[in-house]
């Protein structure tokens, strides 16, 4: 008996035993499945199925324990014959990831530049929304991957931590900021006129929930989706401070600009996200462990 029979029978089953349905599942015309099945009862000396009236009826005790081994059989097999071959094809598909563009810049600047060069037989696509969005797509399997501001707000979403770094304030050198020497306590912020990100970034989201803890309410004075905008009011007007994270302020070429961590530290971790119980073929796979390695690798030079 081979694993193509016990399918025949298992589809037989699956269609009420009738022959003829089966038949037209299987593409096998009828007295090819009837005499199949007479010849595996013959040459196994088992009889599978019960008769009445010259018509298939149902399972015999020793044919309902065919079909139970048999489903966990054609089920590995099947399992098989897709892991060899998405095995076979694992550097080769479309990925689509979404990244909100200011951690493009400043994290993945280099990384997706090595992934490519690495990999020319992946067409990975770069999808740039803010946090929320790429949330929204995806739930709605719109994207493969998302990158995302830790922790994500939906309960669905499944991340693995890459990278850990602060949100920082960020100040011209002329702010009473300046001659305080260490982290900047949150009530100390909260006074001062804030520029910071639209509310469709997630910092400014956790950035809300912080000074909600602590009962403030922050004066925010400009909201922008440009974080070289919030550095550079900062660099022209000596009475505002912004908040962004720190290694996005970095790439800034000003120099009258001064930053200093939050008093207690506000962690910014970004995290490679998939939909839990979602199917990933091999390439999505692959993409989402390359990454994870790459950055793994990155922290422990």
């Amino acid at each position: 008996m081979d694993i193509h029979q016990i399918q025949y029978l298992i589809t037989i089953v699956d269609n009420d035993f009738n022959l003829t349905k089966s038949a037209r599942v299987l593409n096998v015309s009828q007295p090819a499945l009837s005499k199949l099945i007479s010849e595996l009862e013959n040459v196994e000396q088992i009889q599978i199925f019960t008769r009445g009236k010259g018509r298939i009826t149902g399972l015999t005790p020793t044919g309902e324990d065919l079909i139970k081994h048999g489903r966990t059989i054609s089920q590995d097999y099947n399992d098989l014959l897709k892991s060899i071959h998405e095995r076979s094809d694992l550097k080769r598909g479309t990925v689509k990831i979404g990244i909100a563009p200011v951690i493009i810049s400043t994290v993945f600047n280099r990384a997706i530049p090595k992934f490519i060069q690495e990999n020319p037989q992946i067409d990975l696509q770069i999808v740039e929304k803010g946090a929320y969005e790429l949330q929204k797509k995806l739930i709605l399997q719109e994207i493969d991957l998302a990158v995302l501001v830790s922790p994500a707000t939906y309960p669905s979403i499944q991340e693995k931590i890459i990278y850990n770094d602060s949100v920082a304030v960020w100040f011209n050198k002329n702010h009473r900021f300046n001659k305080i020497k260490g982290p900047i306590p949150f009530e100390e912020v909260a006074k001062e006129k804030i520029v910071t990100l639209d509310d469709s970034f997630m910092v400014t989201f956790q950035t809300n929930q912080k000074f909600s803890q602590k009962d403030l309410s922050p004066n925010y004075f400009f909201k922008t989706s440009s974080w070289d905008l919030i550095l550079n009011i900062c660099q022209e007007m000596d009475d505002t401070v912004g908040i962004i994270a720190s290694p996005i302020g970095e790439n800034y070429a000003g120099t009258n600009i001064e930053h200093r961590d939050f008093d207690p530290k506000f962690p910014w971790s970004i995290s490679l996200c998939n939909l839990k119980d979602v199917y990933q073929n091999a390439a999505i796979k692959y993409t989402q462990n390359w990454f994870i390695d790459y950055f793994k690798e990155l922290q422990n030079k």
